[in-house]
Parts: structure tokens; sequence; C-alpha cells
């Protein structure tokens, strides 16, 4: 989404920027879901790694695949309340390659999973070190909260 660019005193760009990040966080087509932005597990791709989206805590079924095509089925589960100031009403998966000197580099991700959301995300992988993360960032109250910070990350392995 491109937004205007702000300028001093803009009160009313402002406005219009929070109003289209809502309607972009609220809407628009996303796989995987059905129209009451919820999916069955009766959606998930056969032979899909599930991968629980929590507060704070990324859970894959499994902790490493062979080489080849993955498909992870991320799953922001309702297995779990939040609290009135804690935040996580939103969660991504991000799939990210850790490099020979430790820096993680993006492979593939799905955003904006709401509460009850199901998506899936196929990626070609190499054998390698990879990390599973949330790095949502969001404001609740005068607070930034990064799920990363909280937690939201864990090693996943594919060998060959």
């Amino acid at each position: 989404m491109h937004l205007p660019p702000l300028r001093a005193g803009g009160v009313a760009t402002l406005a219009f920027v929070a109003l289209a990040l809502a309607a972009s966080a609220c809407g628009g087509d996303n796989p995987g879901k059905t129209d009451g932005g919820m999916a069955s597990m009766q959606d998930a791709p056969e032979g899909a790694i599930r991968v629980d989206l929590v507060n704070w805590a990324v859970k894959p079924a499994q902790a490493s695949i062979k080489a080849g095509e993955v498909t992870f089925w991320a799953v922001h589960t309702m297995e779990h309340m939040h609290g009135e100031n804690e935040g996580g009403a939103t969660h991504d998966l991000q799939v990210m390659k850790r490099g020979s000197d430790g820096a993680l580099s993006l492979v593939g991700q799905v955003q904006g999973l709401r509460m009850g959301d199901e998506e899936s995300l196929t990626l070609t992988l190499e054998p390698g070190e990879y990390e599973l993360a949330c790095n949502v960032v969001e404001k609740v109250g005068d607070q930034a909260i990064g799920h990363y910070a909280k937690g939201m990350h864990t090693t996943f392995t594919v060998t060959a």
C-alpha cells in the first residue's frame, strides 16, 4: 500500500493514513480464508506443517524437514485469550534463513493473521538453519509491543 507523505500540520493526512491502515488490516484478499475471515482446518494442504501462533510463541508441529518444497500452515489459534493491554490481536509468520554470519534473511511470510485465521505458505527451502518468527510491532495504549522481543520465534532446521 502506498500512503501519501505526512506534511507539517497534516492532521487530516494523519487521519487518512490511520483509516487506510485500518482498512487494509481488516479487508482484502487473503488466500485460505473464507468470507468470514476464517478458514477451517479442512483447507489445510496435505502434508503441511502446522505452525501455531499464540501469545508469545511460534509452535511448529515439527522442528525439521528435508530440503525441497515445504508448506507451512500458519494458524492464529483461538486457544488463548488476549488481555486488555496485552496485544497480540494480529500475528505474522516469517520464515527466515540464517546465513553463515548469523544474519537472518526473509524467505517468505504470511501477514495479518487475526484470531482464528489460517493461511498456507509454500516455499522451496535449501538445507540450513531457519527461524520461524512473528515480527509484528503494535501499539497498545502508549506502549509499543514487539512480538519477536516477547519470544515469538523458534529455530527450524532443513536437512539435506
